[in-house]
């Protein structure tokens, strides 16, 4: 009889969407959510993701290690140490069949306590690159699996291999579904030829949100105007640094623009619009992959391994992205880029009328929660 899973999972949405996604996999496949554990730390981010999530939950003060300061370093590192003793009393009451983990500091802590407790670790890897947890983590493990073709061959296949959550998967992304998108940003979807969504993560939104209104400004001046509408999702950080320019943007006819600080249902917009322009964190490029939406990727500079690079290499290289360098990403570089892409890519439309690769795999999700709970949870 199954002992259940635990999932480790924090800091970033990359790290706790695929780890959710697994998650729903295994109670479609028949286990309990009461036998779904997550452990995160305590950040806002992972907050807002969790309190719309029907799982368990155990919380830890696990942070960043800084080299810079040795006090800081030693304060962090016996939180680290601490942490991993309070999770092993807890996963002795819950005697899980596995323990997952994503990444980032919780994954070593995970796995150290996981293994002190003889249960078996398994690390999921969605960069094309191992991150320096995981790859800690990784010493400890009994599987490793990696996306991107990197690894598993479970994964290994014509898609991203980065698990997608039910709520991507099952989204049709029809004309319907389009209308109803753009009318909830307050337009007439009829008046709308080309729908670009614009987003750069909790993080790594400054750059893009300042070429991205700064390309408007200059349509602005020029009265370019034209059916196009633009959807900004600015990140909590910059709401208040961008709204002044935004609000007077929006009072001019000419520019059509829509924004949030932040979406719970982005991907929604990434499958029915018909260019993005973000940052190329795994999650971000499996779901534009999933959906053949073309993008403009701004790898976020020195992400760990350059992941970010890598992982904009990889869709570049698939002909769904044009990626511009970070420090490249300006107002008149990215109006260059999106104009070249918005002719030359198939629209929404185009590529309804198209056969879809994605609806041929079998979900990863699945196949890896098939796997877990052959191999763990029997």
């Amino acid at each position: 009889m199954s002992r259940g899973v635990v999932l480790a999972a924090a800091g970033t949405a990359g790290h706790i969407y695929p780890a959710v996604a697994i998650a729903d996999a295994l109670v479609q496949q028949g286990l309990s959510r009461d036998e779904v554990t997550f452990v995160t730390s305590r950040r806002a981010v992972e907050d807002e993701i969790f309190s719309q999530l029907p799982y368990l939950r155990v919380q830890l003060p696990v942070g960043n290690l800084s080299g810079k300061n040795p006090i800081a370093f030693a304060g962090g590192f016996l939180r680290l140490v601490g942490a991993a003793f309070t999770l092993r009393r807890r996963l002795l009451e819950i005697r899980p069949g596995a323990l997952l983990v994503f990444g980032g500091y919780i994954s070593i802590v995970a796995a150290l306590a996981a293994r002190s407790c003889w249960i078996p670790v398994i690390v999921v890897e969605t960069n094309s690159v191992m991150g320096r947890a995981n790859r800690l983590a990784s010493r400890f493990a009994d599987t490793v699996i990696r996306a991107f073709g990197a690894g598993d061959d479970v994964v290994n296949q014509a898609g991203s291999g980065v698990p997608l959550r039910n709520s991507v998967t099952s989204f049709a992304a029809s004309l319907d579904d389009r209308s109803d998108l753009i009318r909830a940003l307050g337009y007439d979807a009829n008046s709308v030829a080309t729908l670009v969504t614009v987003f750069g993560g909790s993080l790594g939104s400054r750059r893009i949100n300042e070429a991205f209104v700064g390309m408007l400004e200059d349509e602005a001046a020029r009265e370019v105007g034209g059916d196009r509408l633009y959807y900004l999702v600015l990140g909590r950080r910059d709401e208040e640094l961008f709204l002044p320019r935004l609000a007077k943007l929006s009072a001019n006819k000419g520019v059509r623009v829509a924004y949030r600080g932040y979406d719970a249902h982005l991907f929604a917009y990434i499958g029915v619009s018909d260019a993005v322009v973000c940052r190329s964190g795994s999650n971000t490029v499996a779901e534009i992959d999933y959906f053949h939406t073309p993008a403009i990727l701004v790898p976020l500079p020195n992400s760990p391994g350059d992941h970010q690079g890598r992982n904009a290499a990889w869709l570049a290289a698939r002909g769904q992205a044009a990626v511009i360098p970070d420090e490249k990403c300006d107002a008149a570089s990215l109006s260059k880029a999106l104009d070249a892409l918005v002719d030359a890519a198939p629209s929404f439309a185009e590529r309804l009328r198209a056969p879809s690769g994605s609806d041929a795999k079998e979900d990863v999700a699945v196949v890896l929660a098939r796997r877990i709970k052959e191999n763990y949870l029997g």
